[in-house]
């Protein structure tokens, strides 16, 4: 029988408030078994928690209360599976589950829309579950990860689950009906002319076994951009609709771009014409001292152009503005 001080030291007791340092709280290397989950959600400007390097099994029932959390470590542990409400922590980024006891993740991985980053290395997943998430190995790898892992959770049906389920279970009754007929059926096991036992053939049952575990795994099929599955009856789209859409689209966007620049193009030549007209205007007949200093910067070969053509310039605007302050009678 355990005594009572062996279960004191198998529930080690940490001071949160120590290691809550701004907005991060450090319980790594505190060889946990259970998280304190109501004295890290007392902190509410925690966003960052690290549990690396536990003895965390699981996350317990009240773990996805800390919506507040961006980044997590849980690397290093011996957790065996994630509560199925841990896509509540919505507001996660960075989730690092590197070298933990993981074969699958749960569907609520799909509302993490969040997640950036995810790291699985170090966990025995099923294959179904390593396709989707891949090698890890790099920053590019954990960021695709995050992306696959969610978008598959998100578009992963509950009818899927439930023919999962009825295959199991007919997988486990044709494996025990097969097992009765080779050990059993018609009494003892056949024998061959010397009178040794034959072994029965059991090649058939195991592909049957395989193509079963195969069966019950996370099926993945690639979502269209529309909702449906790019192959399948009823919703298949050929290439030549997609090259044909994509065709009308990119020609959509390049009529857009056009008449874009070519108002924002005219509508930057009026507004400089009309700066222009003004600051000549200002110059040449509220400030005529300015016009002449701005002459001697003129080259000499092109001041006299420039001063008739100014000159002309000024006569015409001078008519133009005596024509138009006269009164129609006068005129």
């Amino acid at each position: 029988m355990p005594k009572a001080g062996d279960k004191e030291k198998a529930k080690v007791k940490v001071n949160v408030k120590e290691r809550v340092v701004d907005e991060s709280c450090d319980l790594s290397l505190s060889e946990l078994s259970e998280i304190p989950v109501r004295e890290i959600a007392s902190f509410k400007r925690v966003t960052v928690l690290d549990l690396s390097s536990n003895r965390l099994v699981s996350l317990g029932k009240n773990f996805a209360t800390l919506t507040r959390l961006v980044k997590l470590d849980l690397s290093k542990n011996q957790i065996r599976f994630l509560p199925d409400d841990f896509g509540q922590l919505e507001q996660l980024r960075h989730l690092d589950l590197y070298d933990n006891c993981l074969e699958h993740l749960p569907l609520s991985f799909g509302q993490l829309r969040r997640l950036r980053y995810l790291d699985l290395k170090g966990n025995p997943l099923t294959p179904a579950w390593e396709k989707i998430v891949g090698r890890c190995s790099t920053l590019k790898d954990c960021q695709q990860a995050a992306k696959n892992t969610v978008s598959i959770c998100a578009n992963y049906k509950p009818e899927y689950l439930e023919r999962e389920r009825l295959a199991a279970q007919q997988m486990v009754g044709s494996g025990d009906a097969s097992s009765t007929q080779a050990n059993g059926g018609g009494g003892a096991a056949a024998k061959d002319k010397q009178g040794k036992a034959i072994k029965p053939n059991n090649k058939k049952t195991k592909a049957k076994k395989v193509g079963g575990a195969g069966d019950n795994e996370l099926t993945i099929k690639p979502v269209n951009a529309t909702g449906g599955s790019m192959t399948g009856p009823g919703g298949s789209v050929t290439k030549s609709n997609q090259k044909s859409t994509q065709k009308k689209k990119k020609g959509n966007c390049c009529s857009k771009l056009l008449s874009r620049s070519a108002l924002s193009s005219l509508l930057t030549f009026m507004l400089l014409f009309v700066f222009n007209a003004v600051v000549i205007y200002m110059i040449m007949f509220k400030n005529p001292e300015i016009a002449d200093k701005l002459v001697e910067y003129i080259p000499h070969q092109y001041r006299d152009w420039i001063l008739t053509k100014t000159e002309i310039f000024r006569l015409r605007v001078t008519d133009w503005i005596s024509e138009f302050r006269t009164p129609p009678e006068e005129h």
